[in-house]
């Protein structure tokens, strides 16, 4: 065999094997200790992990603890209305907005969510309704593409809605 046919022969049962593996389910993708809490949560709320979008969680310090914590696109099992869970690695329970839980002009429904991202601490927030403000913590900021958009963050363990634009 020459190196050429080695190469090809690789390629082909590297891709054999790839043809086959399955992707990791969204849950099997989170720390083991935000599975837990997303287990104990679905009990009470009747909620799942919602992935119709990429990346279907972020990471970033939302409660201001110094640990990473994790937002998790999810929906309602009953009403099929979506929504984020912010997961909190230290202590604090987990706090659900959207999916049947009303945030502001966001609703109780995130269906419209097409893209988000995590706000750095300390970063300067502008708003055409509200006051600017400096994030103390990691916030989202949330969108529809081509309309509005808006900043979630955390303050004294509720979620608040800073409406960015129309």
């Amino acid at each position: 065999m020459n190196g050429r046919s080695i190469a090809v022969t690789v390629a082909l049962v590297f891709s054999a094997d790839m043809a086959g593996a399955q992707a990791l389910p969204p849950q099997a993708q989170l720390p083991s200790w935000a599975t837990q809490q997303l287990e104990s949560l679905a009990k009470r709320e009747a909620i799942e992990i919602n992935a119709r979008m990429n990346p279907f969680v972020l990471r970033g310090d939302f409660d201001g603890d110094g640990k990473g914590d994790l937002a998790v696109l999810i929906k309602s099992k009953d009403s099929k209305k979506e929504g984020i869970v912010f997961l909190f690695k230290q202590k604090a329970a987990p706090l659900i907005v959207g999916a049947g839980h009303a945030l502001s002009n966001g609703g109780d429904d995130f269906a419209w969510l097409e893209v988000w991202q995590v706000e750095d601490k300390g970063s300067r927030q502008h708003s055409y309704h509200e006051k600017s403000l400096k994030l103390k913590t990691d916030g989202i900021v949330v969108g529809k593409e081509g309309a509005a958009s808006a900043l979630i963050y955390i303050k004294g363990g509720k979620a608040v809605w800073q409406q960015q634009g129309d």
